[in-house]
């Protein structure tokens, strides 16, 4: 395993009463609704606003903490969350035990970091408090640990592109200041386009051609993707792109697929130096051709050097561009998920004859209906 998030370990949280998931480069979730694919990356993502102060913000806009809890707080008092990363051979951790509080909400039971400089040394554990309600992680600043912990927290990213409803924010007009990074519902999208484009930076304008590129081999009738500065008071920034035929149209004339696609495509080809170190998809395949599927799983294939990928997703046709062991097939049973990681010598009989869709089809690895 490479620097990176290595190993995470959640309880408490939805269908997750107890589960642990070793990521690798490429980590591919199959399974059927509900089987807790998206309480994870739910997790995931909550971690990220934990460390800016936002938790009681995401327990709010969750429906309060009783949602969140496993069966609620009557059966699951508290949510733990555990994260491991490794850098140069050292080893890092922060831990998050989260209970249910009064007004539905939910208070740190302790929160802690710890350090292990080798494999052979014990994890070394700093508690940062108890009782609190919002993180204290980014006010110790003295504490290399906590900074280093810190800093992994925060490449945690997650990107949800589901909406692409005419009133979404992938295409309404992106305030043209909002151009810093890609956020994680692409309301900025046009802005971040536009920023690339008009770099003098040259990493950015070879992001901004490979973003072109992949577009097009997706959508061939797009030629080239045409951000457009809009002055109505103040600057924001539209989505116009220029067909094969040399006309312009706006992002409202987008199909959802494409559009999607667009999104995901600029999340994944942007500059090296700006990806995050982890990157988490709900469901990417949603609208996709077979054909864009095959595209994507490429550029997946690809910026995995760079930074850590995690799909989510119900489409049996992404597995046959990944190995068996980066497939991680989740079930639910008795109301809790699981997590199973495909182990590539139990299939050697059945990859011979069948692809890996053709497996799961079959019912071989589990992760059906």
């Amino acid at each position: 395993m490479t620097d990176g998030l290595a190993r995470l370990h959640i309880t408490g949280f939805g269908s997750l009463a107890d589960v642990s998931l070793e990521p690798g480069r490429l980590t591919v979730l199959i399974g059927a609704n509900g089987s807790g694919k998206s309480n994870l990356l739910r997790a995931l993502r909550m971690v990220p606003l934990m460390r800016t102060g936002s938790l009681q913000r995401f327990v709010a806009e969750a429906g309060g903490a009783s949602a969140l809890l496993h069966y609620g707080p009557k059966r699951t008092q508290a949510i733990s969350v555990e994260l491991e990363f490794t850098q140069s051979g050292r080893r890092n951790r922060y831990f998050a035990r989260l209970g249910f509080a009064a007004g539905d909400r939910l208070m740190y039971l302790d929160e802690s970091v710890g350090e292990q400089p080798d494999p052979d040394a014990p994890m070394r554990m700093t508690s940062l408090g108890t009782g609190h309600w919002e993180s204290l992680l980014r006010d110790t600043k003295a504490d290399t640990t906590a900074q280093t912990v810190n800093y992994w927290i925060s490449q945690l990213s997650f990107f949800h592109f589901h909406d692409t409803s005419m009133t979404s924010a992938l295409r309404t007009h992106a305030r043209g200041e909002d151009d810093r990074f890609l956020r994680s519902d692409g309301s900025n999208l046009a802005a971040y386009l536009g920023r690339l484009e008009q770099s003098s930076d040259e990493a950015d304008q070879k992001a901004w051609h490979r973003i072109n590129r992949f577009v097009h081999r997706i959508a061939p009738s797009v030629k080239t993707l045409c951000p457009t500065p809009v002055h109505n008071g103040g600057t924001s920034v539209r989505l116009d792109w220029i067909d094969d035929q040399d006309e312009r149209f706006g992002a409202h004339q987008l199909s959802d697929g494409t559009l999607r696609a667009i999104a995901l495509i600029t999340a994944l080809a942007q500059p090296t130096d700006k990806l995050p170190k982890f990157v988490s998809i709900d469901e990417p395949e949603l609208g996709l051709h077979p054909a864009a599927i095959r595209l994507l799983s490429e550029l997946v294939r690809s910026v995995s050097r760079h930074t850590q990928v995690l799909f989510a997703t119900q489409s049996t046709a992404f597995l046959d561009y990944f190995e068996p062991h980066e497939v991680v097939v989740v079930e639910r049973s008795a109301g809790a998920s699981s997590f199973s990681r495909l182990v590539a010598h139990s299939l050697d009989g059945w990859l011979e004859d069948y692809s890996l869709s053709e497996i799961f089809d079959k019912g071989v690895i589990g992760g059906r209906p």
